[in-house]
């Protein structure tokens, strides 16, 4: 995770120097912002850079061919409807309906891009610690294992690896940036408390950043779990029951239960549901960093708090989202802070067809230039 920190955080300077670009209203020095699309592309530039070694500069170019293809990707459509409900409710239908994640457009476009790169990289033996740079190593000296059969990491295999981060770290912490960014609006005490913090590390390391000095920013890890609790990118997860063969009666639910999970009936875990219910937070509703403090932390039950999945099958980026998340706010609060405005969703509504979970009609804040250190 530390080689991919350098990437992210020149891109979270890109993102600091483009705030400080923007122009401000005079009697307000602030600017109104759809904050949902500034995040967006961030967290654009971020996977370009660290999944496929190259500088989206969406940015400065919010209509770059990346962001495009990311728009698509999770873009509202009556087709795009049926096949994630396909995906998740009628897996039977997938290959009858050639159900895709990505449109054969945003395919053709993450393969040549990646295959571009690959063969550039391994061409000059550049590296520069990124996605691409580890995929080459496992090219070299790893297989995978798939029915028994030991396949090479090659081809469409190391395109789907790049696929797979380009979709959970695109969205999903662009999400996560933007309602965090609205609940502090929201609640500028807790705003401050985080601002003190990014200001008490800048003095403190004179102005350097590195992995460490964000892993170990405590309030700022709070605001995002707490984010993530009342915002989950997905709101549900599902998954399988497989039982051992031997036994045939399923899975029991005993003591908690009388039901028996059959073999192989689907699951869904309603993570958005749970994480808002008063039976285990209480006033669920309200945006409150301090219940994931070192004080507090110990009464969260487990299992109530699932933004990642949990157990074996647990999101594997939890550790990359948290990082890029975080440096994200960094960068945004260090010279910057945001309140309300007219246009803010007041209370917040989510988008009913929305894929990852957003706001509807977007998150519009007022961005208030108010640099920490001189």
């Amino acid at each position: 995770m530390k080689q991919f920190f350098f990437l992210v955080n020149d891109i979270g300077k890109q993102l600091d120097k483009y705030l400080n670009a923007l122009p401000l209203d005079e009697k307000k020095k602030a600017v109104n912002y759809e904050i949902k699309e500034l995040c967006a592309l961030f967290t654009t530039d971020v996977i370009a850079s660290t999944a496929y070694g190259i500088e989206a500069n969406s940015m400065n170019n919010p209509d770059s061919e990346f962001r495009q293809k990311g728009r698509i990707i999770f873009q509202f459509t009556p087709w795009r409807a049926f096949e994630f409900i396909t995906f998740f409710f009628i897996p039977q239908l997938v290959s009858i309906c050639k159900c895709k994640v990505f449109s054969n457009g945003a395919t053709d476009f993450l393969r040549s891009t990646f295959n571009y790169i690959l063969s550039e990289r391994e061409k000059s033996k550049n590296t520069r610690n990124d996605l691409v740079d580890l995929l080459i190593s496992v090219k070299k000296s790893a297989k995978l294992r798939i029915n028994d059969v030991d396949v090479k990491m090659e081809g469409d295999i190391l395109v789907a690896q790049a696929a797979i981060f380009f979709t959970a770290g695109y969205e999903t912490t662009s999400s996560t940036m933007s309602f965090a960014l609205y609940e502090l609006a929201n609640a500028p005490e807790a705003q401050e408390c985080l601002r003190q913090e990014i200001r008490d590390v800048l003095i403190k390391n004179n102005g350097e950043v590195t992995y460490d000095i964000i892993l170990n920013m405590r309030y700022m890890h709070m605001v995002v779990q707490e984010v993530l609790r009342l915002y989950p990118p997905l709101p549900f997860f599902d998954r399988q029951c497989d039982v051992p063969s031997s036994d045939s009666k399923g899975y029991s639910l005993s003591p908690f239960s009388d039901f028996v999970v059959p073999d192989k009936m689907p699951v869904y875990i309603p993570i958005y549901a749970i994480q808002r219910d008063e039976k285990y937070y209480p006033n669920p509703n309200k945006f409150d960093p301090e219940r994931f403090s070192p004080e507090n932390k110990h009464n969260i039950v487990p299992y109530t708090y699932m933004p990642f999945g949990t157990g074996g099958r647990a999101c594997i980026g939890e550790r990359f989202g948290f990082m890029q998340a975080k440096i994200g706010l960094f960068y945004f609060l260090k010279n910057h802070y945001v309140k309300t405005s007219p246009k803010t969703l007041k209370p917040m509504r989510l988008e009913k067809r929305a894929m990852i979970l957003q706001a509807e009609g977007g998150i519009y804040c007022d961005i208030v230039r108010d640099p920490l250190v001189a």
